[in-house]
């Protein structure tokens, strides 16, 4: 097959391609794909330098996981969301944190929605509740959660990291596509949680005085999921295109001529494929500039924030068109699930129904 787009430059590369079937059929990864994350430590890409990690600038990460998707959808989404919430030992008590996340297996999987709560008591909390969809849940050793403050006199809630042996899982992604994601429910029932393991990601870090943990978390979660869609409409154009070049037609009893050379076809993709490639650069660009922003201590003006913002909502408008323009032309190939361009389709459809590319987020 050749490859438009660039793939990370691993000797693992062709393992990713093979064990992705297998990850999807369990459900999970497997160990295979465990032991290269592992192996790289790439569940702390986003840990702090000063604790072991790699403390990758965000640019670089984004990059990184949009290649990563291009191989693999559930594995890279795996890796992005496990760094992400690994990213999270940048606001803890640095002692805290040094031990929690001190071994390459290390991975935290969790939820941003605020659906318990956390009472003190003895020098920490009482957590209750039960929260959704937290990718990972197979192989993580912490889950990471919201909670309302229920003693606070303020409407606030807080951050927090759960030990798994304390959460009970809740088998509910069922779906059809990212199943290797494990991203189960999961639920906590009075368990209480030290105060050294609470933190605060709504504003700057006060631990770790470095650009990455001084960038505003929403806007990093908006890149971090958008590279997700954009790495699989890279994949699956390439395989449109390989798929094109190999498939014949025309009228029956006349002269057939490759899908790729169908004028109507060469129309639809240069028209999607450009569009893409126009919406996903601007967003780079402005991913540039914030970074740089940040790196400088200054202040980002609010009409920077709002138009990336809006790059990333028409750069996953733009991913949908690429995917759903060419989806027609692929005929029975796509709906047979044993596919690699079936479980491509699959996982971009569910991981573009994500809340952050939301249309209905820019009305």
């Amino acid at each position: 097959m050749t490859y438009v787009f660039d793939r990370i430059d691993i000797p693992e590369k062709e393992t990713l391609y093979k064990e992705a079937p297998k990850a999807e059929k369990l459900g999970k990864l497997t160990s295979k794909q465990l032991d290269i994350i592992y192996q790289n430590r790439w569940f702390h890409l986003l840990v702090p330098q000063s604790i072991g990690g790699a403390e990758m600038p965000l640019p670089e990460f984004a990059a990184m996981m949009e290649k990563l998707a291009a191989i693999d959808g559930s594995f890279a989404w795996n890796v992005n969301l496990g760094a992400g919430a690994n990213m999270f030992a940048g606001f803890m008590e640095q002692n805290v944190a040094s031990e929690t996340f001190k071994s390459e297996r290390a991975c935290v999987a969790g939820s941003g929605a605020v659906t318990g709560t956390a009472k003190i008591k003895d020098e920490g909390y009482i957590i209750d509740g039960n929260w959704k969809y937290a990718s990972g849940s197979a192989h993580a050793n912490y889950f990471s959660l919201n909670a309302q403050l229920v003693d606070s006199e303020k409407d606030e809630y807080a951050s927090f990291l759960v030990p798994a042996k304390d959460v009970k899982v809740i088998d509910t992604w069922k779906v059809f596509g990212m199943k290797a994601t494990s991203s189960c429910d999961f639920s906590v029932s009075n368990v209480w949680v030290s105060k050294s393991y609470r933190f605060d990601l709504q504003k700057p870090s006060s631990a770790v005085q470095s650009p990455l943990y001084r960038f505003p978390f929403m806007l990093l979660a908006e890149i971090n999921m958008l590279v997700m869609t954009s790495g699989l409409a890279i994949h699956f154009y390439e395989l449109v295109e390989e798929y094109a070049k190999e498939k014949m037609v025309g009228e029956k009893n006349s002269k057939q001529i490759p899908l790729s050379n169908l004028p109507r076809f060469k129309e639809d993709l240069n028209k999607v494929s450009s569009a893409f490639l126009e919406n996903r650069g601007n967003v780079f660009v402005l991913l540039d500039k914030l970074w740089q922003e940040v790196c400088s201590d200054r202040q980002i003006a609010s009409d920077l924030s709002d138009q990336f913002s809006e790059s990333i909502a028409e750069a996953a408008k733009a991913t949908r068109q690429l995917v759903d323009t060419l989806y027609p032309y692929l005929g029975m190939k796509v709906i047979f699930t044993d596919t690699e361009i079936s479980r491509v389709y699959r996982d971009f459809k569910v991981a573009s129904q994500h809340a952050l590319l939301s249309p209905s987020l820019h009305i």
